[in-house]
Protein backbone atom coordinates (compact mmCIF):
# COMPACT_ATOMS: atom_id res chain seq x y z
CA UNK A 1 0.00 0.00 0.00
CA UNK A 2 2.86 2.19 0.90
CA UNK A 3 4.30 1.55 -2.18
CA UNK A 4 1.22 2.58 -4.47
CA UNK A 5 0.14 5.23 -2.29
CA UNK A 6 4.10 7.08 -2.70
CA UNK A 7 3.38 6.39 -6.63
CA UNK A 8 0.23 8.31 -6.76
CA UNK A 9 1.59 10.88 -4.71
CA UNK A 10 4.61 11.37 -6.75
CA UNK A 11 2.39 11.23 -9.94
CA UNK A 12 -0.42 13.95 -8.15
CA UNK A 13 2.82 16.36 -7.72
CA UNK A 14 3.84 16.02 -11.31
CA UNK A 15 0.16 16.35 -12.71
CA UNK A 16 0.23 19.49 -10.21
CA UNK A 17 3.16 20.76 -11.81
CA UNK A 18 2.23 20.08 -15.63
CA UNK A 19 -0.88 22.13 -14.54
CA UNK A 20 0.75 25.03 -13.09
CA UNK A 21 3.04 24.94 -15.85
CA UNK A 22 0.39 24.64 -18.68
CA UNK A 23 -1.53 27.91 -16.43
CA UNK A 24 1.57 30.08 -16.80
CA UNK A 25 1.81 29.07 -20.37
CA UNK A 26 -1.66 30.33 -20.97
CA UNK A 27 -0.99 33.65 -18.50
CA UNK A 28 2.04 34.18 -20.39
CA UNK A 29 0.27 33.99 -23.72
CA UNK A 30 -2.06 36.24 -22.41
CA UNK A 31 0.18 38.89 -21.16
CA UNK A 32 1.90 38.55 -24.54
CA UNK A 33 -1.28 39.53 -26.88
CA UNK A 34 -2.11 42.30 -24.62
CA UNK A 35 1.24 43.70 -24.71
CA UNK A 36 1.26 43.11 -28.53
CA UNK A 37 -1.70 44.35 -29.37
CA UNK A 38 -1.74 47.55 -27.49
CA UNK A 39 1.77 48.57 -29.56
CA UNK A 40 -0.44 47.77 -32.86
CA UNK A 41 -3.08 50.16 -31.54
CA UNK A 42 -0.24 52.76 -30.83
CA UNK A 43 1.10 52.61 -34.29
CA UNK A 44 -2.16 52.22 -35.61
CA UNK A 45 -2.86 55.56 -34.46
CA UNK A 46 0.21 57.22 -35.04
CA UNK A 47 0.11 56.00 -38.49
CA UNK A 48 -3.08 57.35 -39.15
CA UNK A 49 -2.42 60.52 -37.92
CA UNK A 50 -0.94 61.21 -41.40
CA UNK A 51 -4.40 61.31 -42.63
CA UNK A 52 -5.98 64.19 -40.85
CA UNK A 53 -3.74 67.35 -42.76
CA UNK A 54 -4.83 65.91 -45.92
CA UNK A 55 -8.24 65.02 -45.04
CA UNK A 56 -9.31 68.70 -44.30
CA UNK A 57 -8.45 69.27 -47.82
CA UNK A 58 -12.12 67.44 -48.43
CA UNK A 59 -13.89 70.01 -46.30
CA UNK A 60 -12.00 72.98 -47.05
CA UNK A 61 -13.52 74.49 -49.85
CA UNK A 62 -17.21 74.19 -47.92
CA UNK A 63 -16.12 76.56 -45.48
CA UNK A 64 -14.18 78.76 -47.66
CA UNK A 65 -16.00 79.48 -50.58
CA UNK A 66 -18.12 81.90 -49.07
CA UNK A 67 -15.29 84.14 -47.21
CA UNK A 68 -13.20 83.97 -50.71
CA UNK A 69 -16.63 85.60 -52.22
CA UNK A 70 -17.58 87.91 -50.11
CA UNK A 71 -16.78 91.42 -50.87
CA UNK A 72 -14.72 91.87 -47.46
CA UNK A 73 -12.01 89.07 -48.91
CA UNK A 74 -8.27 90.59 -49.62
CA UNK A 75 -8.38 87.70 -52.47
CA UNK A 76 -11.97 88.31 -54.52
CA UNK A 77 -13.19 85.00 -56.25
CA UNK A 78 -16.26 84.32 -58.53
CA UNK A 79 -18.40 82.02 -58.50
CA UNK A 80 -16.54 79.85 -61.85
CA UNK A 81 -13.12 80.51 -59.49
CA UNK A 82 -15.00 79.03 -56.78
CA UNK A 83 -15.97 76.16 -58.37
CA UNK A 84 -12.54 75.35 -59.59
CA UNK A 85 -10.69 76.04 -56.23
CA UNK A 86 -12.96 73.11 -54.69
CA UNK A 87 -12.27 70.65 -58.09
CA UNK A 88 -8.66 70.88 -58.10
CA UNK A 89 -7.99 69.11 -55.28
CA UNK A 90 -9.98 66.42 -56.50
CA UNK A 91 -7.90 66.90 -59.77
CA UNK A 92 -4.82 66.17 -57.35
CA UNK A 93 -5.69 63.46 -55.49
CA UNK A 94 -5.12 61.00 -58.55
CA UNK A 95 -1.50 62.29 -58.41
CA UNK A 96 -1.06 61.62 -54.97
CA UNK A 97 -2.68 58.00 -55.71
CA UNK A 98 -0.02 57.79 -58.32
CA UNK A 99 2.90 58.86 -55.45
CA UNK A 100 1.96 56.89 -52.73
CA UNK A 101 2.45 53.71 -55.49
CA UNK A 102 5.80 54.96 -56.01
CA UNK A 103 6.75 56.00 -52.26
CA UNK A 104 4.85 52.68 -50.95
CA UNK A 105 7.56 50.80 -52.78
CA UNK A 106 10.36 52.02 -50.88
CA UNK A 107 8.97 52.04 -47.41
CA UNK A 108 5.38 52.31 -45.67
CA UNK A 109 6.86 55.10 -42.95
CA UNK A 110 8.69 56.71 -45.80
CA UNK A 111 5.26 56.96 -47.55
CA UNK A 112 3.45 58.68 -43.97
CA UNK A 113 6.39 61.07 -43.69
CA UNK A 114 6.04 62.47 -47.36
CA UNK A 115 2.42 63.03 -47.20
CA UNK A 116 2.63 64.66 -44.17
CA UNK A 117 5.51 66.82 -45.49
CA UNK A 118 3.15 67.40 -48.41
CA UNK A 119 0.19 68.41 -46.61
CA UNK A 120 2.29 71.13 -44.42
CA UNK A 121 3.01 72.72 -47.66
CA UNK A 122 0.22 72.79 -49.18
CA UNK A 123 -1.86 74.41 -46.09
CA UNK A 124 0.85 77.12 -46.04
CA UNK A 125 0.70 77.81 -49.70
CA UNK A 126 -2.94 78.33 -49.04
CA UNK A 127 -2.30 80.79 -46.03
CA UNK A 128 0.30 82.95 -48.11
CA UNK A 129 -1.68 83.30 -51.17
CA UNK A 130 -2.77 86.44 -52.49
CA UNK A 131 -3.67 85.45 -55.73
CA UNK A 132 -6.47 83.08 -56.55
CA UNK A 133 -4.13 81.57 -58.93
CA UNK A 134 -1.66 81.04 -55.70
CA UNK A 135 -5.04 79.64 -53.76
CA UNK A 136 -5.07 77.19 -56.73
CA UNK A 137 -1.54 75.93 -56.31
CA UNK A 138 -2.05 75.64 -52.66
CA UNK A 139 -5.10 73.29 -53.24
CA UNK A 140 -3.27 70.99 -55.57
CA UNK A 141 -0.67 70.42 -53.86
CA UNK A 142 -3.24 69.58 -50.68
CA UNK A 143 -5.07 67.30 -53.56
CA UNK A 144 -1.64 65.44 -53.96
CA UNK A 145 -1.43 65.00 -50.18
CA UNK A 146 -4.64 63.40 -49.76
CA UNK A 147 -4.09 61.24 -52.50
CA UNK A 148 -1.24 59.54 -51.15
CA UNK A 149 -3.00 60.01 -47.42
CA UNK A 150 -5.32 57.83 -48.79
CA UNK A 151 -3.46 54.11 -48.68
CA UNK A 152 -0.85 53.92 -47.02
CA UNK A 153 -2.19 54.16 -43.27
CA UNK A 154 -4.56 51.68 -44.70
CA UNK A 155 -1.76 49.17 -45.66
CA UNK A 156 0.45 49.85 -42.85
CA UNK A 157 -2.57 48.88 -40.38
CA UNK A 158 -3.20 45.85 -42.30
CA UNK A 159 0.78 44.46 -42.20
CA UNK A 160 1.01 45.04 -38.69
CA UNK A 161 -2.62 43.74 -37.20
CA UNK A 162 -3.22 40.62 -36.20
CA UNK A 163 -5.96 38.96 -37.90
CA UNK A 164 -8.06 39.39 -35.23
CA UNK A 165 -7.66 43.15 -34.83
CA UNK A 166 -7.29 43.68 -38.71
CA UNK A 167 -11.14 44.25 -39.30
CA UNK A 168 -11.08 46.67 -36.79
CA UNK A 169 -7.80 48.38 -37.63
CA UNK A 170 -7.99 48.67 -41.14
CA UNK A 171 -11.43 50.96 -41.01
CA UNK A 172 -9.42 53.89 -38.90
CA UNK A 173 -8.36 55.56 -41.72
CA UNK A 174 -12.04 56.48 -42.89
CA UNK A 175 -12.08 57.60 -38.73
CA UNK A 176 -9.08 59.66 -38.85
CA UNK A 177 -10.63 60.97 -42.65
CA UNK A 178 -13.85 61.65 -40.72
CA UNK A 179 -12.22 64.20 -38.37
CA UNK A 180 -9.85 65.92 -40.16
CA UNK A 181 -13.54 67.04 -41.81
CA UNK A 182 -14.87 67.68 -38.76
CA UNK A 183 -12.50 69.39 -37.74
CA UNK A 184 -12.12 72.17 -40.94
CA UNK A 185 -16.00 72.51 -40.67
CA UNK A 186 -15.55 73.24 -36.56
CA UNK A 187 -12.52 75.42 -37.80
CA UNK A 188 -14.94 76.87 -40.62
CA UNK A 189 -17.76 77.28 -38.02
CA UNK A 190 -15.53 79.51 -35.26
CA UNK A 191 -13.71 81.59 -37.87
CA UNK A 192 -16.48 82.18 -40.89
CA UNK A 193 -14.64 84.97 -42.48
CA UNK A 194 -10.83 84.01 -42.20
CA UNK A 195 -10.41 81.07 -44.50
CA UNK A 196 -6.56 82.03 -43.91
CA UNK A 197 -6.58 81.01 -40.39
CA UNK A 198 -8.42 78.25 -41.17
CA UNK A 199 -5.76 76.74 -43.54
CA UNK A 200 -3.24 77.66 -41.00
CA UNK A 201 -4.65 75.64 -38.30
CA UNK A 202 -5.29 73.13 -41.05
CA UNK A 203 -0.94 72.87 -41.52
CA UNK A 204 -0.59 72.11 -37.64
CA UNK A 205 -2.10 68.73 -38.26
CA UNK A 206 0.26 67.32 -40.71
CA UNK A 207 3.41 69.00 -38.87
CA UNK A 208 2.99 66.88 -35.52
CA UNK A 209 2.04 63.99 -37.46
CA UNK A 210 5.45 64.10 -39.51
CA UNK A 211 7.12 64.13 -36.04
CA UNK A 212 5.32 61.51 -34.66
CA UNK A 213 6.65 59.35 -37.61
CA UNK A 214 9.77 60.17 -37.36
CA UNK A 215 9.93 59.79 -33.91
CA UNK A 216 7.93 55.95 -33.26
CA UNK A 217 6.71 54.30 -36.12
CA UNK A 218 8.43 51.45 -37.42
CA UNK A 219 8.82 50.08 -40.94
CA UNK A 220 5.77 46.62 -41.38
CA UNK A 221 7.47 43.31 -41.04
CA UNK A 222 5.52 42.70 -44.15
CA UNK A 223 7.63 45.17 -46.15
CA UNK A 224 10.89 44.26 -44.39
CA UNK A 225 10.27 40.50 -45.84
CA UNK A 226 9.80 41.60 -49.29
CA UNK A 227 12.95 42.79 -49.33
CA UNK A 228 14.54 39.73 -47.96
CA UNK A 229 15.35 41.49 -44.72
CA UNK A 230 13.85 39.17 -42.49
CA UNK A 231 16.25 39.47 -39.10
CA UNK A 232 14.54 42.96 -39.31
CA UNK A 233 11.29 41.74 -40.10
CA UNK A 234 10.92 39.10 -37.49
CA UNK A 235 12.60 41.42 -34.85
CA UNK A 236 9.87 43.94 -35.60
CA UNK A 237 7.11 41.44 -35.60
CA UNK A 238 8.00 40.19 -32.52
CA UNK A 239 7.18 43.99 -30.85
CA UNK A 240 3.67 43.75 -32.78
CA UNK A 241 2.96 40.57 -31.00
CA UNK A 242 4.32 41.11 -27.91
CA UNK A 243 7.02 38.73 -27.80
CA UNK A 244 10.21 39.27 -25.75
CA UNK A 245 13.28 39.92 -27.86
CA UNK A 246 15.03 36.64 -26.79
CA UNK A 247 11.57 34.91 -27.27
CA UNK A 248 10.97 32.79 -29.91
CA UNK A 249 8.22 33.06 -32.65
CA UNK A 250 5.41 30.68 -32.92
CA UNK A 251 4.30 28.66 -35.58
CA UNK A 252 1.54 30.91 -36.67
CA UNK A 253 3.68 34.17 -36.45
CA UNK A 254 6.07 32.12 -38.58
CA UNK A 255 4.01 31.73 -41.16
CA UNK A 256 2.65 35.59 -41.27
CA UNK A 257 6.62 35.93 -42.72
CA UNK A 258 5.74 33.43 -45.00
CA UNK A 259 7.31 33.53 -48.50
CA UNK A 260 6.14 32.15 -51.63
CA UNK A 261 8.61 30.76 -54.48
CA UNK A 262 9.50 33.18 -56.87
CA UNK A 263 9.42 32.54 -60.42
CA UNK A 264 12.37 34.94 -61.40
CA UNK A 265 10.83 34.99 -64.80
CA UNK A 266 7.55 36.79 -64.40
CA UNK A 267 7.55 40.54 -64.31
CA UNK A 268 5.12 42.75 -62.64
CA UNK A 269 3.05 42.96 -65.33
CA UNK A 270 2.46 39.08 -65.78
CA UNK A 271 1.74 39.17 -61.91
CA UNK A 272 -0.95 42.45 -62.63
CA UNK A 273 -2.16 40.00 -65.23
CA UNK A 274 -3.08 36.94 -62.54
CA UNK A 275 -6.70 36.27 -61.70
CA UNK A 276 -5.91 37.12 -57.79
CA UNK A 277 -4.88 40.74 -59.32
CA UNK A 278 -7.58 40.95 -61.84
CA UNK A 279 -10.61 39.87 -59.99
CA UNK A 280 -10.25 42.14 -56.89
CA UNK A 281 -9.31 45.49 -59.47
CA UNK A 282 -12.63 45.10 -61.42
CA UNK A 283 -14.57 44.16 -57.83
CA UNK A 284 -13.08 47.42 -55.83
CA UNK A 285 -13.00 49.62 -59.04
CA UNK A 286 -16.74 49.08 -59.11
CA UNK A 287 -17.45 49.23 -56.25
CA UNK A 288 -15.20 52.68 -55.77
CA UNK A 289 -17.54 54.12 -58.63
CA UNK A 290 -21.10 53.24 -56.97
CA UNK A 291 -19.41 55.30 -54.21
CA UNK A 292 -18.32 58.23 -55.56
CA UNK A 293 -21.52 58.45 -58.18
CA UNK A 294 -24.42 57.98 -55.08
CA UNK A 295 -22.86 61.68 -54.17
CA UNK A 296 -21.13 60.82 -50.98
CA UNK A 297 -18.34 62.90 -51.51
CA UNK A 298 -20.12 65.94 -53.64
CA UNK A 299 -21.82 66.65 -49.75
CA UNK A 300 -18.64 66.63 -48.38
CA UNK A 301 -17.04 69.11 -50.95
CA UNK A 302 -20.44 70.89 -51.04
CA UNK A 303 -21.96 70.64 -47.79
CA UNK A 304 -22.71 74.28 -47.39
CA UNK A 305 -24.37 74.63 -50.68
CA UNK A 306 -25.89 70.81 -50.22
CA UNK A 307 -27.56 72.22 -46.96
CA UNK A 308 -28.74 75.38 -48.76
CA UNK A 309 -30.43 73.37 -52.12
CA UNK A 310 -31.84 70.53 -49.74
CA UNK A 311 -34.10 73.35 -47.78
CA UNK A 312 -32.71 73.16 -44.94
CA UNK A 313 -33.26 76.32 -42.58
CA UNK A 314 -30.44 76.09 -39.72
CA UNK A 315 -27.11 77.76 -40.06
CA UNK A 316 -25.40 75.94 -43.21
CA UNK A 317 -22.46 76.33 -41.29
CA UNK A 318 -23.75 74.57 -37.99
CA UNK A 319 -25.45 71.92 -40.90
CA UNK A 320 -21.67 71.01 -41.65
CA UNK A 321 -20.78 71.06 -38.56
CA UNK A 322 -23.33 68.08 -38.16
CA UNK A 323 -22.30 66.28 -41.09
CA UNK A 324 -19.03 66.21 -39.97
CA UNK A 325 -20.48 64.73 -36.43
CA UNK A 326 -22.70 62.38 -38.11
CA UNK A 327 -19.77 61.07 -40.49
CA UNK A 328 -17.05 60.63 -37.70
CA UNK A 329 -19.98 58.52 -35.49
CA UNK A 330 -20.58 56.38 -38.66
CA UNK A 331 -17.17 55.89 -38.69
CA UNK A 332 -16.85 54.98 -35.65
CA UNK A 333 -19.70 52.52 -35.08
CA UNK A 334 -18.78 50.51 -38.53
CA UNK A 335 -14.70 49.98 -36.93
CA UNK A 336 -16.55 48.85 -33.89
CA UNK A 337 -18.73 45.92 -35.67
CA UNK A 338 -16.64 45.32 -38.93
CA UNK A 339 -15.05 42.47 -36.62
CA UNK A 340 -18.50 40.81 -36.39
CA UNK A 341 -20.31 41.49 -39.68
CA UNK A 342 -17.49 41.55 -42.04
CA UNK A 343 -17.81 43.81 -45.03
CA UNK A 344 -20.85 42.56 -47.15
CA UNK A 345 -23.17 42.99 -44.71
CA UNK A 346 -22.54 46.67 -43.59
CA UNK A 347 -22.12 48.00 -47.17
CA UNK A 348 -25.54 46.00 -48.08
CA UNK A 349 -27.18 48.07 -45.25
CA UNK A 350 -25.29 50.82 -46.02
CA UNK A 351 -26.66 51.26 -49.94
CA UNK A 352 -30.54 50.39 -49.02
CA UNK A 353 -30.41 52.80 -46.13
CA UNK A 354 -28.61 55.60 -48.39
CA UNK A 355 -30.60 54.90 -51.45
CA UNK A 356 -34.19 55.33 -48.58
CA UNK A 357 -32.81 58.59 -47.61
CA UNK A 358 -32.05 59.84 -50.83
CA UNK A 359 -35.40 58.57 -52.38
CA UNK A 360 -37.11 60.44 -49.88
CA UNK A 361 -35.39 63.39 -49.70
CA UNK A 362 -35.90 63.48 -53.82
CA UNK A 363 -39.88 63.13 -53.32
CA UNK A 364 -39.94 66.36 -50.91
CA UNK A 365 -37.78 68.54 -53.41
CA UNK A 366 -40.30 67.37 -56.11
CA UNK A 367 -43.64 67.96 -54.13
CA UNK A 368 -41.87 71.87 -53.23
CA UNK A 369 -40.97 72.09 -56.27
CA UNK A 370 -43.90 71.89 -57.78
CA UNK A 371 -45.70 74.44 -55.12
CA UNK A 372 -46.77 71.29 -52.51
CA UNK A 373 -46.32 73.03 -48.84
CA UNK A 374 -45.05 70.84 -46.63
CA UNK A 375 -45.24 71.74 -42.88
CA UNK A 376 -42.30 70.36 -41.46
CA UNK A 377 -40.30 73.16 -40.55
CA UNK A 378 -37.31 71.73 -42.74
CA UNK A 379 -37.12 68.25 -40.14
CA UNK A 380 -37.49 65.91 -43.61
CA UNK A 381 -34.27 67.41 -45.28
CA UNK A 382 -32.35 67.53 -42.26
CA UNK A 383 -33.20 63.74 -41.45
CA UNK A 384 -32.58 62.91 -44.76
CA UNK A 385 -29.34 64.34 -45.33
CA UNK A 386 -27.67 63.52 -41.75
CA UNK A 387 -29.28 59.98 -42.74
CA UNK A 388 -27.39 59.61 -46.10
CA UNK A 389 -24.05 60.22 -44.39
CA UNK A 390 -24.74 58.27 -41.75
CA UNK A 391 -25.84 55.38 -43.43
CA UNK A 392 -22.72 55.61 -46.57
CA UNK A 393 -19.98 55.44 -43.28
CA UNK A 394 -21.57 52.33 -42.65
CA UNK A 395 -20.42 50.77 -45.81
CA UNK A 396 -20.02 52.54 -48.92
CA UNK A 397 -18.00 55.33 -47.56
CA UNK A 398 -15.25 53.21 -45.67
CA UNK A 399 -15.36 49.63 -46.56
CA UNK A 400 -13.93 50.45 -50.32
CA UNK A 401 -10.71 51.92 -48.84
CA UNK A 402 -10.59 49.23 -45.98
CA UNK A 403 -10.39 46.37 -48.38
CA UNK A 404 -7.69 47.62 -50.28
CA UNK A 405 -5.27 47.13 -47.62
CA UNK A 406 -6.21 43.61 -47.55
CA UNK A 407 -7.92 42.16 -50.87
CA UNK A 408 -4.52 42.26 -53.08
CA UNK A 409 -1.33 40.19 -53.37
CA UNK A 410 1.70 41.31 -51.60
CA UNK A 411 3.35 41.49 -55.22
CA UNK A 412 1.36 43.97 -56.74
CA UNK A 413 -0.35 45.73 -53.54
CA UNK A 414 1.48 48.88 -53.73
CA UNK A 415 0.66 49.39 -57.29
CA UNK A 416 -2.83 48.53 -57.46
CA UNK A 417 -4.00 50.53 -54.28
CA UNK A 418 -2.46 53.38 -55.93
CA UNK A 419 -3.96 52.94 -59.35
CA UNK A 420 -7.74 51.99 -57.70
CA UNK A 421 -7.22 55.06 -55.29
CA UNK A 422 -6.47 57.06 -58.40
CA UNK A 423 -9.20 55.81 -60.62
CA UNK A 424 -11.21 56.42 -57.80
CA UNK A 425 -10.69 60.00 -56.88
CA UNK A 426 -10.74 60.84 -60.59
CA UNK A 427 -14.44 59.76 -60.49
CA UNK A 428 -14.92 62.06 -57.45
CA UNK A 429 -13.29 65.25 -59.25
CA UNK A 430 -15.84 64.01 -62.29
CA UNK A 431 -18.81 64.13 -59.71
CA UNK A 432 -17.25 67.09 -57.96
CA UNK A 433 -16.56 69.01 -61.15
CA UNK A 434 -20.34 68.60 -62.90
CA UNK A 435 -22.27 68.78 -59.11
CA UNK A 436 -23.12 72.53 -60.33
CA UNK A 437 -23.88 71.50 -64.14
CA UNK A 438 -25.82 68.83 -62.79
CA UNK A 439 -28.07 71.05 -60.46
CA UNK A 440 -28.50 73.76 -63.67
CA UNK A 441 -29.79 71.04 -66.00
CA UNK A 442 -31.39 68.82 -63.83
CA UNK A 443 -32.64 70.74 -60.88
CA UNK A 444 -31.96 69.96 -57.60
CA UNK A 445 -34.33 67.17 -57.24
CA UNK A 446 -33.06 65.29 -60.70
CA UNK A 447 -29.42 65.40 -58.87
CA UNK A 448 -30.84 63.80 -56.03
CA UNK A 449 -33.02 61.61 -57.69
CA UNK A 450 -29.59 60.27 -59.87
CA UNK A 451 -27.93 59.88 -56.30
CA UNK A 452 -30.50 57.44 -55.76
CA UNK A 453 -30.45 55.58 -58.86
CA UNK A 454 -26.80 55.32 -57.92
CA UNK A 455 -26.93 54.07 -54.57
CA UNK A 456 -29.33 51.44 -55.43
CA UNK A 457 -27.77 50.54 -58.44
CA UNK A 458 -24.30 50.09 -55.93
CA UNK A 459 -26.08 47.81 -53.02
CA UNK A 460 -27.37 45.36 -56.17
CA UNK A 461 -23.52 44.83 -56.76
CA UNK A 462 -22.63 44.35 -53.36
CA UNK A 463 -25.08 42.02 -52.79
CA UNK A 464 -23.88 39.89 -56.02
CA UNK A 465 -20.17 40.70 -56.29
CA UNK A 466 -18.79 42.08 -52.89
CA UNK A 467 -16.67 38.65 -51.88
CA UNK A 468 -16.50 38.29 -47.35
CA UNK A 469 -12.63 39.22 -46.07
CA UNK A 470 -14.14 38.83 -42.57
CA UNK A 471 -11.79 36.51 -40.52
CA UNK A 472 -9.15 35.27 -43.58
CA UNK A 473 -5.59 35.98 -43.34
CA UNK A 474 -3.98 38.19 -46.02
CA UNK A 475 -2.58 34.97 -47.52
CA UNK A 476 -6.14 33.02 -47.47
CA UNK A 477 -7.82 36.43 -49.23
CA UNK A 478 -5.04 35.72 -51.54
CA UNK A 479 -5.80 32.51 -52.27
CA UNK A 480 -9.32 33.42 -52.45
CA UNK A 481 -8.95 34.49 -55.82
CA UNK A 482 -6.53 32.11 -57.61
CA UNK A 483 -7.18 29.56 -59.72
CA UNK A 484 -6.24 26.14 -57.94
CA UNK A 485 -3.83 25.04 -60.11
CA UNK A 486 -2.64 28.20 -61.04
CA UNK A 487 1.18 28.89 -60.35
CA UNK A 488 2.05 30.08 -56.90
CA UNK A 489 -1.24 28.46 -55.70
CA UNK A 490 -1.52 26.67 -52.50
CA UNK A 491 -0.05 23.55 -53.59
CA UNK A 492 2.85 25.12 -54.68
CA UNK A 493 3.80 27.37 -51.58
CA UNK A 494 6.50 27.13 -49.38
CA UNK A 495 7.55 28.67 -46.24
CA UNK A 496 10.38 30.45 -44.76
CA UNK A 497 12.85 28.82 -42.68
CA UNK A 498 12.89 31.07 -39.68
CA UNK A 499 14.63 28.24 -37.58
CA UNK A 500 18.33 30.09 -38.17
CA UNK A 501 16.85 33.27 -37.67
CA UNK A 502 15.16 33.02 -34.21
CA UNK A 503 17.71 30.55 -33.02
CA UNK A 504 19.95 33.42 -32.42
CA UNK A 505 17.58 35.49 -30.50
Amino acid sequence: MSIVQGMNKANGHAENHHDTKMELDVEERKRREKKGVTYQILMAICANTSVLGPSMAFGYSAVALGPLQASTSDVKVNSIQANWIATVTALGIPLGCILSSYTMRRGRKLSLLITSVLSVVGWLVIYFSGTYEQILVGRIISGVATGSASVPATVYCAEVASPAWRPTMVTWTSISIAVGVLVVYVFGYIFKDNWRLVALMCALFPLVSAAVTLAVVPETPIWLRDRGRLDEALETLKRFRGIPKNGAPTSDQQQELRQRSRNKKQNLMKHLLKRNAVVPFAIMLAYFFFQQFSGIFVVVYYAVDIIKSAGITIDPYLGAVLIGLTRLVGSVLVAGVSGRFGRRIPSIISGSAMTIFMAVLSIYLILEDRGYVINDRGLIPVVCVLGYIFASTLGFLVVPFAMLGEIYPAKVKEVLTGLTTCIGYVFSSITVKTYLDMVAFMGRHGVFVFFTMMSLAGTLFVQFFLPETKGKTLIEIEEMFRRKKEPGSAEEKTTIDLKDVSSGV
